[in-house]
């Protein structure tokens, strides 16, 4: 038994660190995005759309990643308490 609340509690804190990664991922992409559409910058058809396209695809598999995370770390901390 202690060996099993030993190894949730590990893994709960290992998700806790990614979860904390993929957050500051997700807002670096989402910056970056934000200046890539800023019209202020440059001129609409000058947009990089298709490198937003494609960080974009990137900023959604994180968030899905980090979704995913939280609900684990969500029931590892019903399991543990």
């Amino acid at each position: 038994e202690f060996r099993r609340v030993l190894f949730r509690s590990t893994r709960k804190v290992n998700l806790e660190f990614v979860a904390k990664r993929l957050r500051g991922e997700i807002e670096a992409l989402a910056r970056v995005i934000c200046i890539n559409l800023d019209c202020s910058l440059q001129k609409p058809e000058g947009l990089p759309i298709a490198e937003v396209d494609s960080q974009f695809d990137e900023l959604k598999s994180k968030w899905a990643e980090l979704n995913t995370t939280l609900a684990e770390i969500a029931r590892l901390e019903e399991e543990l308490s």
